[in-house]
């Protein structure tokens, strides 16, 4: 499907089937309405053609009946009337050449049948517009039949007749009914539709609160069978999902407990040491092996998040770290926004914001923060003077664990998880991140986050 047909095509269940439903009720009308005239029509035409059949052998053995050529004339004249012009002549109006057709050969037909004494040679039946007059006088009869019947005496009766050559018009007071009839189907059914797709709905509004770690009720298993089936599934799914998430994070606690109570009996047993370089680096080295705990756990915990979404100022929490590195006596600066409202976890947003900045800091010395509207979102860019990254680099620096050759030193630190758990949180929050290397030198990292 090419795409400006794809955006025209219905992107919902109940648009769909609406489509479908029009679709087939138009069908439908069209093929009724079709068979509907063409059988009023083919009988009204019929009875009409056999009532004027009736009338030109009437007036035809009228006008015989007649001995003189004045009578006959004023009789004929007589007798015309709005749809049947009847006209004395000694000669033919229909050309003896004139083309048959499907309409003339009825016509002819139903002559016969209803005067047998009529020789095939003694009338002839035409339209105008196929070639049954001369040139001059077609224009006069357009869009008529014309019949010719020979007298005995060899002169002739012409008939011309619009009634019969009427053409074929559209019944507006019936189109106007069958439109006003699909409207209305159409709209019950839409209304019918929703009320039927109201679980789809539900069903994926609670799988867009689950993927946001909003904790949503079970789905109410009702509806059609499909439907059913489709929320049992997905409240079997939330179950074991928040059991499996449940046990991750009771494990962790336990092996954070387990891990910290002998690193604390380490830290307590250096202080009895003499030697003071010894014992400053065995508290480097407890002090790495916590930093590498917390950042393992803020890992595994993906995300989650136990505090609660509540509105919270995007511009003060990225303000607050810029200041807290301004402190430290690191050069970066913040521009933009001075309030940029969003739903989200305080603490995590801080948490997420705090790596990102940190590493433009770490990494690029020099860091530039922006807060800008990007229409139904907030963007934070945050720019350093640093290497970059490589563009076959830029998806796997987001994988646990992977650290790039200009960050494994032991200098810089740094488990390799500060991204993978910013990216983590950023998800959580219905947001995304975009790394891009600068014209100038440096790294640009795009936060975008969705307004309050």
């Amino acid at each position: 499907m090419t795409p400006p047909a794809k955006r025209l095509w219905p992107d919902t269940v109940a648009s769909r089937a609406i489509l479908i439903l029009v679709a087939a009720l138009l069908a439908f009308h069209l093929l009724g309405y079709w068979a509907y005239r063409v059988g009023v029509e083919n009988l009204a035409t019929a009875n009409q053609d056999r009532g004027l059949a009736e009338r030109i052998v009437s007036i035809k053995r009228a006008i015989a009946s007649l001995p003189q050529a004045p009578e006959r004339d004023r009789v004929a004249h007589d007798l015309s009337s709005a749809s049947l012009e009847v006209h004395w002549s000694k000669v033919s109006l229909v050309l003896g050449t004139a083309p048959m057709t499907e309409r003339t050969r009825a016509m002819e037909a139903r002559l016969k049948e209803l005067a047998p004494e009529l020789a095939a040679e003694s009338f002839r039946v035409g339209f105008a517009d196929d070639g049954a007059l001369g040139a001059g006088e077609a224009n006069a009869y357009k869009h008529m039949m014309l019949v010719s019947v020979r007298l005995d005496d060899g002169s002739w009766v012409n008939f011309s007749s619009s009634a019969l050559g009427a053409s074929q018009h559209l019944d507006w007071g019936l189109t106007a009914i069958m439109i006003c009839f699909a409207v209305g189907i159409v709209v019950v059914a839409l209304l019918l539709l929703r009320w039927a797709t109201r679980p789809l709905r539900d069903l994926a509004e609670a799988a867009e609160r689950f993927s946001l770690d909003q904790a949503p009720q079970p789905l109410p298993e009702t509806g059609p069978v499909e439907v059913r089936r489709a929320a049992r599934a997905f409240n079997t799914m939330r179950e074991r999902i928040r059991h499996l998430v449940t046990e991750r994070m009771q494990a962790m606690a336990a092996v954070s407990h387990d891990l910290r109570t002998p690193i604390t009996r380490l830290r307590l047993r250096s202080e009895f040491l003499e030697d003071d370089a010894t014992r400053a680096l065995i508290d480097a080295d407890l002090g790495e092996m916590e930093a590498m705990i917390d950042s393992t756990l803020d890992y595994l915990r993906g995300g989650t998040s136990s505090e609660p979404l509540r509105p919270v100022d995007l511009a003060s929490v990225i303000e607050t770290i810029v200041d807290e590195h301004v402190d430290q006596g690191h050069f970066v600066l913040l521009v933009g926004l001075n309030s940029a409202p969003v739903s989200g976890r305080l603490l995590s947003l801080k948490r997420a914001a705090s790596n990102i900045i940190g590493n433009a800091v770490k990494y690029g010395q020099e860091a530039k923060v922006s807060i800008t509207d990007a229409g139904d979102s907030y963007a934070v860019v945050v720019e350093d003077e640093g290497p970059g990254i490589a563009e076959a680099d830029r998806e796997r620096v987001f994988h646990p664990f992977v650290r790039l050759e200009e960050s494994r030193g032991r200098q810089t630190g740094g488990s390799g998880l500060g991204l993978t758990i910013a990216l983590a949180i950023v998800r959580s929050h219905d947001g995304s991140i975009a790394l891009e290397n600068r014209a100038e030198g440096g790294l640009r990292v795009t936060v975008s986050l969705p307004k309050l």
